[in-house]
């Protein structure tokens, strides 16, 4: 068992590191490059106010009298962010004594115990004096105990109970530590145990959504649907089902955190979930392990009774309402099967993609091609460019006749 803090030290520490500072540490929201608009609505949406923005990250404030209540918030309620850091603090970091001192002096105290282990994952430095990234990390982690050390009376720090995860972002000199309150990515939503090869994230499956402006007034069609991700993240959207509902967290082994504010929170999500709701969610596969797949992952998603599956050629599907979205993530060539394989897929999508325009179907595609319009055989009226990772993708979006009408 860890060593635990006495509640009302920890508070007061808190307390005294807020005096006169009024919102003293700051969360961030990590997601795809991209999707930092997305992200900072979903914040609003949430009843967080963000603040500034960089590619693949968004901070946002974090009251001192909410911190606990604001970290589960952002956590357990945002569907396109990947990860949720506590910014511990910013600081001035021209040389090394100044990026020891700096890290030396933030609360560490508030975000581990005694015989925590920190472990810094990650150091980006960009426009910085320092830059190696394996001494940043070492003298990081020595300048992090020795505050701990100070705080706790001790002389070693035993590294026998929880991991606290780190991340060091250096930008013009300027170093700002970020804990990590995910563990895990947020886009493990705990629901996808079964997967087929090259799965959508579900965190991206999400965006696409909010891309496409897709609700539960319109029907929707997946008709390569894989593992399932695209439906059933309509699904939970459409029973504004909080994605991080069924799954824990990093911050909820920090000393300032609670046990009763991150249940006050689940219960307040729970109470907004919507079983009454009607949508007609559809997904279809070729593959009937997929679909078998999709559907074990609609069940432990707790939204099976929501999403109508069926094994299927996608170049042989038709619209089935009189309004709707076709959202899909065709195989990649470089994820799944070859290029060349990928792109006859495109071009035998013609007939598919003529039933759904001439009906009015709204229709949008990601892959890992700025060019799949010109393969499709026509061209999209938006592309969202996005870096996943390492791996960069375009949503191609078909508005409708309905928006097409607007527009014009």
């Amino acid at each position: 068992m860890p060593w635990q803090a006495d509640s009302s030290l920890v508070q007061v520490q808190l307390l005294v590191h807020t005096a006169g500072m009024g919102t003293a540490f700051k969360g961030i929201a990590l997601c795809a490059v991209g999707l930092e608009k997305i992200t900072a609505q979903e914040l609003i949406k949430l009843g967080l106010k963000p603040l500034d923005r960089r590619p693949g990250r968004l901070s946002f404030e974090l009251e001192s009298d909410r911190l606990a209540t604001d970290l589960a918030t952002a956590n357990i309620g945002l569907r396109t962010a990947e990860r949720v850091l506590l910014e511990l603090g910013r600081f001035a970091a021209p040389d090394f004594d100044a990026y020891f001192e700096g890290i030396a002096s933030l609360p560490w105290e508030l975000c581990c115990y005694k015989d925590s282990r920190i472990h810094i994952e990650r150091v980006r430095s960009k426009d910085s004096k320092l830059a190696s990234q394996a001494s940043l990390q070492a003298m990081g982690q020595k300048a992090a105990y020795s505050r701990l050390m100070d705080s706790f009376g001790m002389r070693t720090m035993p590294e026998t109970g929880n991991t606290v995860g780190v991340r060091i972002y250096l930008d013009r000199d300027e170093c700002s530590v970020g804990i990590d309150t995910s563990g895990d990515p947020l886009h493990k939503r705990g629901y996808r145990r079964r997967s087929v090869e090259a799965p959508l994230k579900e965190t991206i499956a999400a965006s696409l959504l909010f891309f496409s402006g897709w609700n539960r007034k319109f029907a929707l069609l997946d008709p390569l649907c894989g593992s399932g991700s695209i439906t059933i993240e309509a699904a939970l959207y459409a029973l504004d089902f909080a994605p991080g509902l069924t799954r824990r967290f990093a911050f909820e082994h920090m000393p300032i955190v609670s046990p009763k504010q991150v249940y006050s929170v689940r219960e307040d999500f729970e109470a907004r979930i919507r079983n009454d709701v009607e949508v007609d969610i559809r997904a279809s596969d070729l593959d009937p392990d997929a679909v078998e797949a999709a559907k074990a992952n609609a069940a432990d998603a707790g939204v099976e009774d929501w999403i109508q599956f069926s094994c299927a050629k996608a170049q042989e599907v038709s619209p089935f309402s009189a309004k709707g979205h076709l959202l899909a993530n065709p195989p990649y060539g470089k994820r799944l099967g070859s290029p060349e394989e990928a792109v006859a897929l495109y071009t035998e999508l013609g007939p598919m993609r003529d039933r759904f325009r001439d009906a009015g179907w709204n229709m949008g595609f990601i892959t890992d091609r700025e060019d799949f319009g010109e393969i499709f055989g026509l061209k999209p009226a938006v592309i969202h460019h996005l870096f996943n990772g390492a791996e960069e993708q375009w949503f191609h979006w078909y508005p409708g006749k309905e928006e097409r009408i607007v527009a014009t």
